[in-house]
């Protein structure tokens, strides 16, 4: 016996419902990619921010390092925060003076140069006395820095520190937050920053950071998304502590 076959329209309905649960397949999954791709966008941000903040906080608990004489004598801000910028000083190295230095002088000979950039500011101290300066030169064996010393200093009983400045701020045109260490270029730190904010309680002392974050090329984003950290200032708090 003759077995029937399909019909041209069987054929054709068949076909249809076939690329409709294909198309409809096709659909999930590229639905399905795009939500995980977005989700892994926003992890890796969220991990980015933290590690923004966790460099930040490094940074903050390195402010004032080595450097609790010259907070004492009021030569040195240990950490400072203003509306465009967040910085923090810490100690870089001592230096060794290589003869003594007198009132009016403005180069300063030293033991050594290495690792001086002009730019960079240092302070001196002997006693209860200090100044600060920046240096704008390097010749062999000495410094240029920038005004007259007000004051004497000896070889023997001195103190003269190399200071480090790392400096935070957001690049707006970029929405790319920087650091920016001494005179150097400075390098991004945190990209699709669209704000950060810090705010330093000099009685605590105590400073606060946000950062609000946006996902660029998401349709549906409901806006930034913040990380924020509070952290202690402890070598300025042992400073005023110790009264140095």
């Amino acid at each position: 016996m003759r077995e029937r076959g399909f019909t041209l329209f069987e054929c054709l309905l068949g076909l249809a419902l076939s690329l409709f649960v294909i198309t409809a397949g096709l659909e999930f999954f590229v639905r399905a990619q795009k939500a995980f791709s977005r989700l892994k966008e926003r992890e890796e941000t969220g991990q980015a921010a933290l590690a923004a903040i966790d460099k930040m906080r490094i940074d903050l608990l390195h402010a004032g390092r080595g450097l609790s004489a010259e907070i004492g004598l009021g030569l040195v801000t240990a950490a400072e925060a203003t509306a465009g910028e967040l910085r923090m000083t810490s100690l870089d190295k001592e230096l060794e003076l290589a003869a003594e230095a007198h009132a009016g002088d403005t180069r300063l000979s030293l033991a050594s140069t290495a690792g001086i950039a002009a730019g960079q500011r240092v302070t001196l101290r002997e006693g209860q006395t200090g100044e600060a300066r920046t240096i704008t030169r390097i010749e062999a064996g000495a410094v240029i820095i920038d005004a007259p010393l007000a004051g004497s200093y000896s070889r023997a009983a001195a103190g003269l520190s190399l200071l480090e400045l790392v400096v935070y701020y957001v690049d707006l045109p970029a929405r790319v937050l920087r650091r920016r260490v001494n005179t150097a270029s400075a390098q991004p730190l945190l990209e699709n920053t669209a704000a950060a904010t810090w705010s330093l309680d000099p009685a605590a002392p105590l400073v606060r950071i946000r950062l609000e974050l946006g996902d660029p090329g998401v349709a549906d984003i409901e806006g930034a998304h913040p990380h924020e950290a509070t952290v202690f200032l402890k070598n300025p708090a042992l400073a005023e502590k110790f009264g140095t």
